[in-house]
């Protein structure tokens, strides 16, 4: 290869790269104009420091343009500076209307600065003096959220667009106030929150590295360190063999930083330099860092040039890895303001508009009611199949069915008023019973009584002469029964109330969770005051009148047990006691039975009339408690809940209501405060901006899916490949075009090179755009893209030799030399690619078994021998961007 051929294509590689860095960052640049950045977080390079850290020195060293330094101009509001390479100058400077909305004054004055492009440097200073005079809420002593944007355009400019923020300051003056302290503070705060913001933390060499704000706010804000660069400036203020540049040394050398990406060190313009010109700047700063302990430190970490290379990498990396979440971020953004624009619905300001308004929220209502009721949760409104916790109370049978299982356990477990244990049982073993479900139980737990039924028979036999009848001696009274059921199931009343309480509530945070769903806050709290919540009061009402009826009879009536199931749990009562008794007088051993130990157990189950009606009576209440407590907790659950709560739901809020409704009823709940008419306006303009957005980042064609690895080897080329579909063996079988000289230098990156982020990695993805990578099918070869190490992060000398390459096209007839080109794939962003992309294919030499790879670059071709022995690079990329 000729050396004119050679810078021919350097050339054509850094301006392939440099145009790819240049639509990246125009992008960016287009949504932060159509305001997408205030709505969404965008990947951007932030510039911090103090005001005295040189922090304007390293911006003017960056972009090569002189920035007015007089009246603290850029002290008052962020400056965005974007830097484009173009074969001719080009400023422009503008401002950007800031987040908060503006009174009709000052839109007219920030509308008054108008600013065409010009190529005079000199006129720069002039325009940005104007241009602060027109931004909106900015006084001598004020700040302005607006922001002033400045364009720069060069043949000598690296491809950048940073954010310098007002420099921090810690004592007031004549022309900084106490109150910016704070305010200055807080811009640098909320930018560094921004989790797509790239730090780049000036500090200077002069001042305690320990004892910086601007470290502690980057500290607080990127935590893991990875998106923050250290820039030290003033190296030469310090003293030679210093402790101080000891220690300066050893951080910028990586020893002591825990930043990811690193420090770098400039020297700043002094005031003996500060007229010199750009190209004197860098030569004595390059002479400094030459000279002295400097020179030990790494290249690629001094110097302005050094920097402004690393910062195009970064930055292109950076919005590279971001772009995928912030297009997701973008569209949930719009699924937002669609759904708050559909709450809200149409504008409604006739009569006409308002009904119909509340007739499709009423169908809307008595449909998911209705499927709330019934547990159909197909609705994206009940939250799919794994809802969470926030969308749990949408699903209103599931709860419904929870508590009731809580009401019935409660009850079981603790609806009696007294615990009536056997004299030889443990009363610690009844402690815990019901208190895992502790919603509807007694607490503390203590309120709850034992009671020994020995105790129990003792306190009934002094009652029983009191409620002799016509009974036959040794029966029991049922009055007596009756009073003592309804002592034992007193709470019953209690628990059944909280049980309803709690259901009702449930129903009354589904109906709102429904409304706030589908209507603004405006309307439905209007709704809730004059419709649903009286509605609601009055199903309350009946649920607990019902419970009042269910109830009446346990408290004042009698037993009137019906069917066997009372003579049953008679039975069941008395034989449990009698074996009780029986085993407490017998024991447990076989041994023990005898005639005359059966005779005394059976004579102790035999007792004087008085005590034998105590213990039929408690075993007739307790039969009849364990009858009706199953008929008392059914009757809560179907009478009231179901009956008196559930089913008329969804008929609280149908169409017949509305239709119902008074013009003057309809225009109270449906008519439009000036607010909501504001807010459909606010979030139609932000709708627009969003869709507008996402039609801007659309051309990258990200494909869904899990978010591209944030590996620097990583390709951002899109690949087309398909399947050579070779009939018979050629020597050309398997040739594959590259998108551009990046992927071609990328693979012959020796190995103690950088990893070069356009290094195509192969994946099983097969989906276009920028981040994907291609298929590899079988090769002719008969091998698969794990045994091929060509294109890959691995060493390219490991002993494996590459032998799979993509097809481009089917050679006309089998033969030595370069198939023909094939289709053109698509470009980096989804467009046709350029007709002079550079493709490569291969051979294998029979005689010496060595494989060449042919390159055509921009119509000059060079090869390649790789065999196991020796590999022979013609060219390759030294570095991620520009050196070749």
């Amino acid at each position: 290869m000729s050396a004119s051929d050679k810078e021919e294509l350097q050339e054509t590689a850094l301006g392939e790269l440099q145009a790819q860095q240049s639509l990246l960052l125009d992008k960016i640049d287009e949504l932060r104009t159509i305001g997408v950045g205030g709505l969404v977080e965008l990947p951007q390079l932030i510039v911090c420091g103090a005001q005295s850290s040189g922090k304007s020195s390293v911006l003017e060293a960056i972009s090569r343009v002189r920035f007015p330094t007089k009246s603290n101009v850029c002290t008052r509001f962020a400056t965005e500076v974007s830097l484009r390479r173009l074969p001719t100058p080009r400023f422009k400077v503008s401002i950007e209307s800031g987040p908060s909305e503006k009174t009709a004054e000052e839109k007219a004055k920030l509308g008054s600065f108008s600013s065409p492009e010009f190529d005079n440097i000199d006129q720069l200073p002039d325009l940005i003096e104007s241009a602060q005079k027109c931004m909106t809420g900015l006084d001598r002593f004020g700040f302005s959220e607006d922001i002033l944007k400045v364009e720069i355009c060069g043949p000598d400019q690296p491809e950048l667009t940073l954010v310098d923020l007002p420099g921090l300051y810690s004592a007031s003056s004549e022309t900084q106030s106490v109150e910016g302290i704070g305010i200055v503070e807080g811009i640098t705060q909320r930018y560094m929150q921004n989790t797509r913001s790239i730090i780049l933390m000036v500090i200077s060499a002069n001042d305690d590295f320990h004892n910086q704000s601007v470290r502690n706010n980057a500290t607080r804000c990127d935590p893991s360190h990875e998106r923050t660069v250290g820039i030290v400036t003033q190296p030469d203020r310090m003293y030679q063999d210093s402790e101080t540049e000891a220690s300066w040394l050893e951080i910028i050398r990586g020893e002591k930083s825990q930043l990811k990406l690193g420090w770098f060190a400039l020297v700043n313009r002094s005031f003996k330099t500060k007229d010199v010109s750009d190209d004197e700047r860098d030569r004595i700063e390059k002479e400094f860092f030459n000279t002295g302990n400097w020179s030990s430190v790494p290249r690629d970490r001094v110097g302005i040039s050094s920097l402004r290379q690393s910062l195009s990498r970064i930055l292109l990396k950076h919005i590279r890895s971001n772009l995928p979440g912030l297009i997701s971020d973008i569209e949930e953004k719009i699924r937002s303001r669609r759904s708050q624009l559909e709450k809200l619905g149409p504008s409604r300001s006739t009569i006409h508009e308002q009904r119909g308004f509340l007739f499709r929220l009423s169908d809307q209502f008595v449909r998911l009611t209705r499927d709330g009721v019934n547990g159909q949760y197909d609705d994206p409104f009940f939250g799919g199949l794994n809802a969470s916790d926030d969308r749990w109370e949408t699903r209103l049978r599931a709860i419904v069915r929870v508590y009731n299982e809580y009401f019935a356990e409660a009850m079981y477990a603790r609806g009696f008023a007294e615990i009536i244990v056997d004299d030889s049982a443990d009363e610690s073993s009844y402690q815990a019973l019901g208190r895992d479900k502790n919603l509807y139980a007694p607490s503390p737990p203590e309120l709850v009584i034992f009671k020994r039924r020995s105790e129990l028979e003792t306190e009934i036999t002094q009652m029983v002469p009191q409620y002799l009848g016509r009974e036959l001696p040794g029966n029991a009274n049922q009055l007596l029964v009756g009073a003592l059921f309804r002592k034992q199931s007193k709470p019953w009343e209690a628990i059944a109330h909280k049980h309803l309480i709690q259901v009702w509530s449930s129903v009354s945070s589904f109906v709102g969770e429904l409304l706030r769903t589908f209507t603004d806050d405006h309307t439905y709290g209007l709704l809730q005051a004059i419709v649903i919540g009286p509605e609601l009061e009055n199903m309350k009402t009946r649920i607990l009148a019902k419970l009042d009826e269910l109830t009446a009879h346990n408290k004042n009536g009698y037993p009137l047990p019906l069917g066997n199931a009372f003579l049953d749990n008679m039975q069941k009562v008395k034989s449990d006691r009698h074996f009780l008794n029986l085993q407490e007088t017998l024991g447990s051993g076989p041994q023990n039975i005898t005639p005359e130990r059966l005779r005394y157990a059976t004579d102790r189950l035999v007792a004087s009339s008085s005590r034998f009606c105590a213990s039929e009576i408690i075993d007739q209440m307790q039969a009849y408690y364990d009858t009706t407590i199953t008929t008392f907790i059914n009757n809560v659950a179907i009478l009231a809940i179901e009956n008196c709560l559930l089913e008329p739901l969804p008929l609280i809020l149908t169409s017949k209501t509305i239709h119902d409704m008074p013009d003057s009823q309809v225009k109270t709940l449906a008519a439009e405060p000036p607010s909501c008419q504001e807010e459909r306006a606010r979030l139609g303009r932000e709708l627009e901006k969003l869709q507008a957005g996402l039609q801007v980042l659309g051309q990258f064609n990200i494909a869904k899916g899990p978010k591209p690895s944030l590996n620097p080897a990583e390709s951002v080329h899109e690949r087309q490949t398909s399947q050579y579909p070779t009939p018979t063996p050629s020597p050309f079988a398997g040739a594959q075009r590259l998108s551009s000289p990046g992927n071609v230098a990328a693979n012959l990156t020796p190995p103690t090179s950088k990893s070069n982020i356009f290094a195509p990695q192969p994946t099983s993805s097969t989906s276009s755009g920028l981040f994907s990578n291609p298929s590899f099918g079988e090769n002719s070869f008969g091998t698969t893209p794990s045994q091929s190490s060509f294109g890959s992060s691995e060493n390219l000398f490991q002993p494996q030799r590459p032998t799979s390459f993509m097809n481009i096209s089917e050679p006309d007839s089998p033969g030595p030399g370069p198939p023909k080109r094939g289709k053109t794939g698509s470009g980096l962003f989804g467009g046709s690619s350029s007709t002079r992309e550079p493709y490569y294919y291969s051979t294998t030499d029979e005689n010496t078994g060595f494989e060449h790879i042919y390159m055509h670059i921009c119509g000059s071709p060079a090869y390649i021998d790789l065999s196991p022995e020796e590999v022979r690079v013609d060219y390759y990329v030294e570095d991620e961007d520009e050196e070749l």
